[in-house]
């Protein structure tokens, strides 16, 4: 295959992925929760190929990996912000501390992104400083999905506007914002296919009405597991590594997601 079209095409999975991203806050805006919360976890399955993809065409660029940057504060900073303002019972039912935490939200995706380009000179080899952006995406998406869900008009639990369970979705939420800026070390769980095969599953059974409540209710339980418990266990993910003689830099890695 020749070199310009190996390295065209993980940048074209890209821009589909940024593509995702903008019809997320589009249909955000036009009252489509549902569709934009899957639009959040298209680009999520995208952003998690085009690297896969560069790989294999060894069709690694620093331009890819800049792109990639892009995508993630488009898709997992600011479309989730937009979905969680807008949806009922969101963040537009606190006039000023929903504005302030839709901004912190979005300021938070930006300063774990620029601190990731500035500081990892192996764009997430080696696990992660701060807790990855699609982490609180995923989970933002997650949830809402799960509220969308046909079972979910049986439960009137399952809310944003009141009860045990939107008052730890809110705080669960802010807690992440906090790890995104955060020194606690994360490990790289897509590197092991035990873990990647499963969640791409997970993210399929969400779009289909049968199953996504139960996919949403594990990817849930997972979200909470990576963000407050995996830390514990990172030093397990480092002893499995190879030498870091072995790796590339970030001007040579491709397109590895933070």
């Amino acid at each position: 295959m020749p070199a310009p079209l190996r390295k065209a095409i993980p940048c074209g999975c890209t821009f589909l992925a940024l593509g995702a991203g903008v019809g997320s806050i589009l249909a955000a805006g036009e009252a489509r929760f549902l569709l934009s919360a899957q639009l959040i976890l298209v680009s999520l399955i995208l952003d998690g190929l085009d690297g896969t993809l560069a790989r294999l065409l060894k069709g690694q660029t620093v331009f890819g990996a800049e792109l990639d940057t892009f995508v993630d504060i488009t898709s997992f900073g600011i479309a989730p912000a937009v979905l969680l303002y807008f949806y009922p019972g969101g963040l537009q039912t606190v006039p000023v501390w929903g504005l302030v935490l839709a901004c912190l939200y979005v300021m938070s995706g930006a300063a774990r992104l620029s601190r990731f380009r500035a500081v990892d000179p192996y764009r997430g080899q080696r696990g992660y400083l701060g807790l990855p952006i699609t982490t609180a995406a995923g989970f933002v998406a997650a949830y809402l999905i799960a509220m969308e869900s046909p079972l979910a008009a049986d439960w009137a639990w399952l809310s944003l506007r009141g009860g045990p369970l939107a008052t730890g979705f809110w705080l669960a939420v802010v807690a992440m914002l906090a790890l995104q800026v955060s020194h606690i070390r994360y490990s790289k769980p897509t590197k092991n296919p035990k873990v990647l095969i499963p969640f791409m599953v997970l993210i399929v059974m969400l779009f289909v009405p049968a199953t996504s409540m139960f996919s949403a209710a594990l990817m849930f339980v997972y979200g909470v597991w990576f963000a407050f418990v995996s830390p514990f266990f990172f030093r397990r993910f480092l002893a499995h590594l190879p030498p870091v003689e072995e790796l590339e830099p970030a001007a040579e890695a491709g397109e590895d997601a933070p």
